[in-house]
């Protein structure tokens, strides 16, 4: 099977449509697929994984121009898409392509052209869909299709079994996206220090951040600081953080499958549902926005969870309730389930 992915990165958006294609295109890969990439042009840029990764991929002028893109690639059997640019009107112009058209989102808010669509939001239902696709799409609904890194699995009996046993905060994670959006990172990370919090703080950025100048120099005054720019091993990070703070994005299933107590501050709209469901939830502390007064929340939450070990395994619970650990292998079973035309009950929504 052939699979090109249509996917972009850039300093507006971050870097969450390439990462979760990337767990995808890993899945497909192990399982003998050919699998291939067209980004836009800054995508190799804000997120180096795409080369660290070893698939090959082109850049395009635009995601949607599928005469330059069926020129570049050749025969593809199956495309997948993510990003807000598709519709069903640039889907459908997809299928001078290839023969099966799969979407990624995470919006349920305009018509879609695709033969299955994976929505892994937590709380999201095929009926969100019923009316933007065909009565023949195939709907991936729910965290059960959350696209997760083999890493996350690997880690997550160590990670809930550490968390479990308690023992006090001793590590902060921060973690805001690949491009940290508004230069919120360095911020936060300044309202945590003049808390005068004990904990070391782990803070993870892309390479070409705003805020990383700034960042530097706090790691280089204050010793409670590590800076990580875009590091292998965020998984393990995850699994020695005892609460993170992070943003809305696809990174919010990566916490969940590891049960890691997470102060979620929502950076974008599309983060918002998100944050309300896994509020409710119990997995996480929702922060609705990035002004003074929210990172003023933000601290006050930390300093509250940290001397209360019962709420934190309370949120530890909710959140590895919401994740199995191998939700990547259920999308990747139906797409192979798909090219051979026999879609399995469990997914025929």
């Amino acid at each position: 099977m052939r699979v090109l992915f249509l996917t972009e990165a850039a300093a507006h958006i971050g870097g969450g449509h390439l990462i979760r294609c990337l767990t995808l295109a890993g899945e497909l890969a192990r399982g003998g697929a050919d699998v291939r990439f067209a980004v836009n042009k800054d995508a190799p840029r804000f997120a180096p994984a795409l080369e660290r990764a070893g698939f090959a991929f082109t850049t395009v002028r635009a995601l949607s121009d599928a005469a330059e893109i069926a020129a570049r690639q050749g025969g593809i059997d199956t495309v997948v898409c993510d990003s807000y640019k598709f519709d069903a009107e640039r889907e459908h112009s997809l299928r001078t392509i290839a023969a099966k058209i799969v979407v990624i989102d995470d919006l349920a808010n305009r018509p879609h052209n695709c033969d299955l669509l994976i929505d892994a939001t937590f709380g999201r239902v095929a009926l969100d869909y019923r009316d933007l696709v065909s009565p023949e799409t195939v709907i991936l609904a729910g965290a059960r299709y959350a696209l997760l890194r083999p890493d996350f699995t690997a880690l997550r009996d160590e990670s809930l079994a550490r968390k479990a046993a308690g023992g006090g905060v001793k590590r902060l994670l921060v973690s805001l996206g690949l491009t940290d959006i508004g230069g919120i990172t360095a911020r936060v990370v300044a309202a945590l220090l003049e808390a005068k919090l004990k904990a070391q703080i782990d803070v993870v950025i892309g390479p070409r951040v705003q805020s990383r100048a700034v960042l530097e120099a706090m790691a280089a005054r204050d010793s409670r600081v590590e800076l990580h720019i875009d590091p292998p091993n965020i998984a393990r990070l995850m699994t020695n953080a005892d609460i993170a703070i992070g943003a809305g994005g696809t990174t919010s299933w990566e916490r969940c499958c590891l049960g890691l107590p997470t102060v979620l501050v929502v950076l974008a709209d599309n983060q918002r549902l998100i944050g309300e469901k896994l509020g409710r939830a119990g997995a996480v502390r929702p922060i609705a926005g990035v002004t003074d007064a929210h990172l003023v929340e933000v601290t006050h939450t930390i300093i509250e969870l940290s001397n209360d070990q019962n709420a934190r395994g309370k949120m530890i619970r909710a959140a590895a309730t919401i994740i199995d650990g191998r939700s990547a292998g259920h999308a990747t079973e139906a797409i192979y389930a798909l090219m051979k035309q026999d879609t399995p009950a469990d997914v025929r929504e």
